[in-house]
């Protein structure tokens, strides 16, 4: 009698029409890091294909800086972005409260030029990197935080050319998050940007999926499937099965790494999951 009630569910699930979400798109042709959080969608949509029914997502049809994208959902012309958490942007939409990132978002490595890249092994204090000059993308919550730590922060909307601003010196580093970092330097490789090595930022950043605040449908169903994916493994295998964050978890369980910790004023009385599965754990 299950499995008829199951096989009854599933055809009437698969006779529904498809749902159709759309998203942010990439921010340029050459950023891929939409990718993993697009294969996160997929499979969250998947795990729930039989309570339902079929859904894809496709990117919106022109770029979006994050501002806009939050206040298109918040409009309801825009189904789903994915960013780092503020108290702001989830009180204007409905944040899908399962980290997608495990926390690694919050890790930050320090692009830079290779001639200047010594000057940062004296560093041993947020005082004495604020001498030094950074950059940020416009309207990214991370300019707020860096600058609400005592950092020097100029922005830009242009994200290819903020990598450029590097190389070109116009700027003394640029912090990239450790998981997005690496394949960002195999398309930048021409500029020959370097890593600054033994150091790294820290403030929680837990990055979600934010829909439209009435639509419970939505935010419901991804966040039952995502929690069923970390229940049966999948969640954590294709979270593993991303290059970067293999890279990222070797540069921040590195002997001997420096990492300087900043407060986040945008999520005040954040408190991490205890789940190791939905959260890295934070002893360093």
């Amino acid at each position: 009698m299950f499995r008829l009630v199951a096989c009854l569910l599933l055809m009437a699930a698969m006779e529904l029409p498809a749902m159709e979400i759309t998203h942010r798109p990439a921010e340029s042709r050459q950023d891929q890091r939409v990718n993993y959080f697009i294969a996160l969608l997929a499979l969250a949509l998947e795990k729930t294909q039989e309570d339902h029914g079929p859904a894809h997502s496709k990117p919106y049809h022109e770029p979006l800086s994050q501002a806009r994208a939050f206040e298109m959902v918040a409009r309801g012309e825009l189904d789903l972005v994915w960013s780092m958490a503020s108290q702001e942007r989830m009180n204007k939409v409905r944040a899908v409260p399962v980290p997608l990132l495990r926390g690694l978002l919050g890790y930050r490595v320090l692009l830079t030029h290779p001639d200047g890249a010594a000057r940062f092994e004296r560093i041993r204090s947020l005082e004495a990197l604020s001498a030094l000059t950074t950059i940020q993308g416009a309207g990214w919550p991370d300019v707020e935080v860096l600058r609400g730590n005592g950092l020097e922060v100029g922005t830009s909307t242009d994200y290819d050319g903020m990598f450029r601003m590097v190389m070109g010196q116009r700027v003394d580093y640029f912090p990239r998050s450790v998981a997005e970092v690496w394949p960002e330097l195999k398309r930048h490789s021409p500029l020959d940007l370097t890593v600054v090595p033994g150091l790294a930022l820290y403030y929680p950043a837990p990055i979600y999926f934010f829909v439209h605040p009435d639509n419970t449908a939505l935010a419901e169903r991804l966040e039952t499937g995502l929690m069923r994916a970390v229940a049966d493994g999948a969640f954590e295998q294709l979270f593993r099965a991303q290059e970067e964050h293999r890279q990222a978890l070797d540069f921040i369980n590195r002997p001997g790494l420096r990492v300087l910790r900043l407060d986040n004023p945008l999520i005040p009385g954040f408190v991490p999951p205890r789940d190791p599965r939905l959260w890295l754990p934070q002893d360093r």
